[in-house]
This record gives C-alpha cells, sequence and structure tokens, in this order.
C-alpha cells in the first residue's frame, strides 16, 4: 500500500516544482521585457536631449554669428564717430552728430562691456581689457618700422556711474579722489605726500568723465562761446553730482590750467591748426636764433612758431624783440601769462610739455633749441606711426643698463601698462634711457589726456620728488604720462645714433651730436648743436662727414662744465646740492678728451652732398647767433642789423 502512493507523491512534487519553476521564467521574462522597455526608452530619451543639444548648439553658433556681425557694424561706427571727432573744432555740423549718441561707446571693448558688464571707471584698476579696436588699426608694415603702444581701454563713463556718485560708497570714493596734495602756498617736502597711484587713478577717471561731460559742454552755447559754455557748465554742477565731480577733480589734478579758464575744454577748444614749439632763456638764444633760422631759411619750412619763456627775467626784452623781428609768422610767449606759474614753479626742462599745452596748435611739433633737421621737419606730420597713434616719440641712445628705479617706479603706479612699455630697452636693463625729448609730435586733440598726465609728472613738486629723481628731466615722462592714462603713442624703430667726425685712429667710430633717423632709415635731425662741446665753450665745430645709426656699441662722457654761472643754472635745473654731483670718476682718454659721444659696431654712413651743405650753413647761421647774442649783451642795441639769413 505504501509501496504504491510513492510514485504518485513524487510525481506530485514534480508537478509542483515544475509550476514553480514555470511561474520563475514568466516573472524572470517579464522583469528583462520591462527592462528592455525602459532601455530602449532611455536611448530614445538620450536621442532626442542628443538632437536637442545639437540643435541648441547651433543656435548658439548662429547667434554668435549675428553678435559678430553686429560688433563689426559697432565697430565701424565707432571709428565713423572717431574720425567726425577729428574734425569737431571746425565742423559745427559734425558737433551736432557727436551730440547724437548720449552714451556711444569710444573703442570697441567698451561695446563688449556695455553689453556684458556693468563697470565703473574706479573698478578700470582692477578690470580692464586689451584695446581690440586699437590693435586693428596697426597695419603690419606699420610694425616693421614702429614701436607702438597698445593701451588697455579704460570703460566710457555711464548713467550708471553718475548714480553710484549719489550713493554713500561713491561720496566716499568722490572724497578720497578729491584731496589735495598741496595748495599754491603749500612746501612739499616729503616723497610721500605725492601719492602717484591715487593720482592714475583719478586721472583715468578725469579720462572717461572728460569724455562723457565733452558733448554736454557743447550744448550749453553756440560754437565759439566758450565762456558762456564754462558758466552753464558751472551752474549745472550745483545740481548734477557728475559736473560737479569732474570740475572738482580737474582743479584737483591740474590746477595750473584754471588760470584764466574754468574747465579744460576751452583750452581744447582753443587749438588749430600745425606749428613749432620751442622754449627758449637767455641762455638758449643763441641756439633758438640758429635753430630757428635753420627752419626758416634753409629748409623753407613756413608753419607757424611759438617761442616760450617764463616771466620777465627768462628771456630779456631786448631778446625777444629780437625774436619776434627775425622771421616771419613767429610769435614769442611768457607761457605765466596762459599757466599758472605759482603753483607750477617752472624751470628747466618742465616748460617743455607745458608749452606744447600752452600753444595753440592742434598738432604741436616741440623743438629743442638746439636741435637741427637734415630734411623739412614738416614731413613728421605724414609719418605713420603718427598718423595712426597721434603722437610720435623718439628713442635715445644705448645707454648704461643698470638703471631700475624708474622702471621699477612705474611698475609700482601704472597697474595697467601698453604692449609695449615692458619690451623696452629700460625695462629689460638694457639702457639708462630709453626717450629722446629733443622733439616731440603731438595731436592735442586726439591725445588731451595723454598730454595733460605728461604735464602732471612734470609739476613742481612732481618732478622734485619723484619724476626727476627717477628721470633724467623730462626725457622719460611723455612715454610714461601716456602710460598713465592708456593713450596710444608710437616710437620711430631707430635708436639714437651720432652724426659728425670720425674718431682719430679709429674708422669705425664716430663721434658727436646725438642723430636721429626716420621712419625710413633716414638721417632725419640732430641735437645738442654743432659746437664741439657746447657746454666746455670749445671753439671748434663739429667736422660733420659722418653718421651711424644707433645700436651698436655707445660710450658716452659727460659734459664737464666750467663756466660757474652754468653750473649753477644746471644745479638749480637737476635739483642738485654740489658740482661734484655733475662730475663722474672716470679718467679722460687723451685722443679723445673733448668729452663727446661715440658710437661703433654699426656701420659708417658717409653724408651726402645736401646734408654736407646743410649741415655746414647751420654751423654759420650759429656764427652769426653769436654775434647778435655778443652784440645784446654788451648792450649795443644800435649796431642789430638786419641779416639775410638765406644767403648765410
Amino acid at each position: 500500500m505504501a509501496a504504491t502512493r510513492m510514485p504518485g507523491f513524487k510525481l506530485l512534487i514534480a508537478v509542483c516544482v515544475n509550476i514553480i519553476l514555470i511561474g520563475l521564467c514568466q516573472r524572470l521574462w517579464t522583469i528583462t521585457k520591462a527592462n528592455n522597455s525602459r532601455s530602449q526608452e532611455m536611448i530614445s530619451r538620450q536621442n532626442i536631449q542628443i538632437k536637442y543639444l545639437e540643435q541648441l548648439q547651433q543656435q548658439l553658433i548662429a547667434q554668435q554669428h549675428t553678435y559678430e556681425r553686429k560688433l563689426e557694424e559697432q565697430l565701424k561706427t565707432i571709428n565713423n564717430v572717431a574720425v567726425l571727432a577729428t574734425k569737431a573744432s571746425t565742423d559745427s555740423e559734425t558737433r551736432s552728430v557727436l551730440r547724437a549718441p548720449k552714451n556711444m561707446p569710444l573703442t570697441s571693448l567698451q561695446v563688449a562691456i556695455d553689453a556684458f558688464l556693468s563697470v565703473s571707471p574706479w573698478v578700470c584698476n582692477i578690470i580692464l581689457i586689451p584695446s581690440y579696436y586699437f590693435w586693428r588699426q596697426v597695419s603690419d608694415e606699420l610694425k616693421k618700422t614702429h614701436d607702438v603702444a597698445i593701451p588697455y581701454d579704460i570703460p566710457a563713463w555711464t548713467e550708471s556711474d553718475t548714480a553710484f556718485l549719489e550713493t554713500i560708497a561713491g561720496f566716499d570714493m568722490m572724497g578720497d579722489l578729491l584731496k589735495e596734495d598741496y595748495n599754491r602756498y603749500e612746501e612739499v617736502t616729503n616723497a610721500s605726500e605725492i601719492d602717484f597711484v591715487k593720482i592714475g587713478r583719478a586721472e583715468r577717471i578725469h579720462k572717461a568723465l572728460w569724455k562723457y561731460i565733452y558733448p554736454l559742454y557743447h550744448s550749453l552755447a553756440p560754437e565759439g562761446q566758450d565762456r558762456e559754455r564754462e558758466i552753464g557748465l558751472q551752474e549745472l554742477a550745483k545740481t548734477r553730482a557728475d559736473v560737479d565731480f569732474f570740475l572738482r577733480l580737474e582743479f584737483r589734478l591740474y590746477p595750473w590750467m584754471r588760470f584764466h579758464r574754468r574747465t579744460s575744454f576751452s583750452f581744447y577748444e582753443s587749438y588749430s591748426g600745425r606749428g613749432y614749439v620751442i622754449c627758449a632763456g637767455n641762455y638758449q638764444f643763441q641756439s633758438a636764433v640758429a635753430s630757428i633760422q635753420a627752419i626758416r631759411s634753409k629748409l623753407k619750412s613756413n608753419l607757424p612758431i611759438q617761442v616760450f619763456y617764463i616771466n620777465h627775467w627768462d628771456l630779456t626784452p631786448e631778446r625777444r624783440a629780437f625774436l619776434s623781428e627775425m622771421t616771419h609768422d613767429i610769435e614769442v610767449v611768457d607761457i605765466s601769462t596762459i599757466l599758472d606759474d605759482q603753483i607750477m614753479k617752472l624751470g628747466g626742462w618742465a616748460i617743455k610739455p607745458f608749452a606744447i599745452l600752452a600753444s595753440k596748435f592742434e598738432e604741436a611739433m616741440l623743438i629743442d633749441s638746439d636741435a637741427f633737421f637734415l630734411r623739412d621737419p614738416e614731413e613728421m606730420f605724414s609719418d605713420p606711426g603718427y598718423k595712426a597713434t597721434g603722437a610720435l616719440f623718439f628713442y635715445d641712445r644705448t645707454l648704461g643698463g643698470d638703471w631700475r628705479a624708474g622702471p621699477d617706479w612705474i611698475r609700482s603706479v601704472v597697474p595697467f601698462m601698453s604692449s609695449l612699455a615692458r619690451t623696452t630697452r629700460a625695462f629689460r636693463g638694457m639702457s639708462d634711457h630709453e626717450q629722446e625729448s629733443g622733439v616731440v609730435l603731438i595731436n592735442k586733440k586726439t591725445r588731451f589726456s595723454g598730454l595733460l598726465s605728461v604735464c602732471k609728472l612734470n609739476g613742481k613738486y612732481e618732478r622734485d620728488l619723484w619724476t626727476y629723481r627717477k628721470f633724467y628731466g623730462d626725457k622719460e615722462t611723455y612715454w610714461s604720462g601716456f602710460e598713465m592714462v592708456q593713450e596710444p603713442y608710437a616710437f620711430v624703430r631707430n635708436y639714437g645714433g651720432v652724426i659728425g667726425e670720425l674718431r682719430e685712429d679709429d674708422d669705425k667710430s664716430v663721434c658727436g651730436a646725438q642723430l636721429h633717423l626716420d621712419y625710413l632709415g633716414r638721417p632725419f635731425w640732430w641735437n645738442g648743436g654743432v659746437m664741439r662741446n657746447k657746454n666746455e665753450g670749445i671753439s671748434r665745430d663739429l667736422v660733420f662727414g659722418y653718421w651711424m645709426a644707433g645700436g651698436g656699441l655707445q660710450t658716452h662722457r659727460e659734459r664737464i662744465v666750467t663756466d660757474e654761472e652754468l653750473v649753477a643754472d644746471l644745479l638749480f635745473n637737476l635739483n642738485l646740492s654740489s658740482k661734484e654731483e655733475i662730475m663722474i670718476d672716470e679718467e679722460l682718454d687723451p685722443i679723445w678728451d673733448f668729452k663727446e659721444s661715440c658710437l661703433a659696431g654699426w656701420t659708417v654712413n658717409t653724408m651726402d652732398e645736401r646734408q654736407l651743405t646743410l649741415a655746414n650753413s647751420y654751423e654759420r647761421l650759429d656764427k652769426v647767433a653769436k654775434d647778435v647774442e655778443q652784440t645784446i649783451e654788451a648792450q649795443n642795441h644800435s649796431t642789430l642789423s638786419s641779416y639775410d639769413w638765406e644767403n648765410i
């Protein structure tokens, strides 16, 4: 009985097991099917997302292309506005066009800044973008002949910046920047009282505000009524925070300019035409007479000339009268009648940038009184570097190489520098000098802020306590001033060379005056006069015959001065206390003991016939100028006669 039950029981168990297995298989199949369905759904979703991302990418690319096209259109508009701005002084119709775009950004990347950022001008110490717009204007050909400083863009002042001035933070910022370093009655002896970091910030804000306020200034009165415009601007300052801040900031930075004017705008509006600016006191009278007649009688350049001096004691009435009558279209100007010398306290080199500012010319060429040209100086206005930037400078000789004070100081006060500054010889420890300021060409309508900054560096206490201790006079203040406010400028890519004669027993060295070439490598001008050594009074003239471009091995001895009156003048100009500080401990070369600059290691070139004729005629002009000086000094004015300068 038990035996018969066992097979049935086993069969039952087998059936149950099969049923369970079948159920499990069905469950597994259901789960697998669901997973497959989910996977397919996920794949489908991923495909949809990929397609969406591809479409989004295409849209972004299309938007980018659209933005680039709009940016190009804005660049063209900005370029047109810039062109119109250069004609604003003579075209009243243009002025109405300039007033139309109220807050038109002034450079290309300011368009991007306005589009993506809300940046206040004082933040530009932190956020500045290289000038893409200006870089586009520098051609490959120009880069071969000039070293061009590409500045950073300072953002345009906007209405949001004006609104910021009315906040507590803006009020505090204004109070900090408007603190005066000194006043006309104060004697400053501590260099720490002159904060150039703060001065630089204030100048960059002034530059942005100047461009913002200028159209408003124009709208206040008809053309030519600058007095009424200035009065109107002062009235607006009572109710507008931005105008009030601008006027106060300008007075804090440039108080010497508010002598007979209320704003810099009337100065700016007074400029027109081209001309030469020469600075001359009693000591420079002889060289100035020769240099001016070289321009007028030998090179036949007829551009107007303004000769600047400082107060009545700097240039005697007799010398002033002679200069005023010696040629046509020449004006002798006391700079203290235009700018406030009670604040500037000018002397020596410092007058030079202020003379550029005070001159009546829109395009002013500063020429040292001992500079002579081998071609018409008017050609310089066509220099492509000048036309591209509005400021043309020349390199000095390559001398020394251990000058650190100047570059280190510039690094400490200029938070952002142009593309050129760090590549200069001075910054690379290759020369003690960078710029020669014997000839400087500036378009004051396009580089007005840069020129104001240069003048600031040559102010009384700025130069006595800082710049003239870091630099050799005014030389480096031109490009440094442009760096302070980020204005473009160009150097002719030729270092200071030499023109004169071969060194005795060495036909591979040329010694004489410092020569400067044009952008095509042709001799253009030299400075230092025509005497073998003007400071020692050596009577022998230079024997002209050869020239050499800069770049070779330069040797130079400082001129040792024996004239006590001239020593006193030099000490005053250099802010030195003793004669020994001028001297240099160096054994004199018995063969070359007249202490001049010599250049070797480069190609010796022979002067052509025209160059020789001009150079020799300049020596004759200098002899006549010396005769004039001696006659005036002897107070024998009755013997002064009219000279036939062209046939001298």
